[in-house]
């Protein structure tokens, strides 16, 4: 009797000891469990928020392909009816080329002369171009008392021959020989590039000036044509 009561307090003792181990097991396991469940949950909020700013991205490019996809769609259809429009109105047809812009053609008109001019505007050298002695000093003394300025009287160069008068004068005094010259009946312009002021040669031709109240505005000689007229 006493051997089988020691053999039942061994088998007790290896029982408890098992039990124990299998406990132990148990509670090892769980902790590793524990330490592993919290790992996890630990690491879900950087998941989701990482998963969320992938899903914004995807968002956010996906609404700018859309917005370039519409500005592209309504550049088109501007586009689309502008030629419709230009077409339409006879303004433009496709294939057409482009007219080109015209050269404007020279004018040709010829410049309307100058008005004349006051006498006291006017300066004036008297040359006699004849064999009459005295003629420049007398003309000269009457176009001073209407008012014009003489500067010189004198005997011309050469003898004007059997003309009334010939008036030269530079181009900034046209006006200045037409208002000498509308005195002088059948008088001859001519342009002197050479002189400084207006000069009136007489010539044998020469009787008397023209009254005030009857003047005869003579024409400028024609000018040079412009190219092209």
């Amino acid at each position: 009797m006493a051997h089988y009561h020691q053999d039942d307090e061994e088998r007790g003792a290896v029982g408890e000891q098992r039990r124990g181990g299998l406990f132990d097991d148990e509670r090892a396991d769980d902790a590793r469990a524990g330490v592993e469940g919290a790992d996890d949950e630990g690491g879900r909020p950087d998941d989701e928020v990482a998963s969320a700013d992938r899903l914004a991205a995807r968002r956010r490019t996906r609404l700018l392909r859309q917005r370039v996809v519409f500005a592209v769609v309504v550049l088109a259809v501007l586009a689309a009816g502008t030629v419709g429009a230009l077409t339409w109105t006879g303004r433009w047809s496709p294939g057409t080329p482009a007219a080109a812009t015209p050269t404007p053609a020279p004018s040709c008109a010829v410049a309307a002369p100058p008005p004349l001019s006051a006498p006291p505007e006017v300066s004036v050298s008297v040359l006699n171009g004849t064999t009459r002695r005295g003629l420049a000093g007398t003309v000269a003394a009457e176009l001073r008392t209407r008012g014009f300025v003489v500067t010189r009287t004198a005997n011309a160069d050469v003898a004007a021959g059997p003309v009334t008068a010939s008036v030269r004068y530079p181009p900034a005094l046209l006006a200045q020989a037409r208002t000498v010259a509308a005195r002088v009946p059948d008088v001859q312009l001519a342009e002197d590039p050479a002189l400084a002021g207006v000069e009136v040669t007489l010539g044998d031709g020469y009787a008397q000036l023209l009254a005030e109240d009857a003047l005869v505005a003579p024409a400028p000689p024609p000018a040079a044509p412009l190219p092209g007229c």
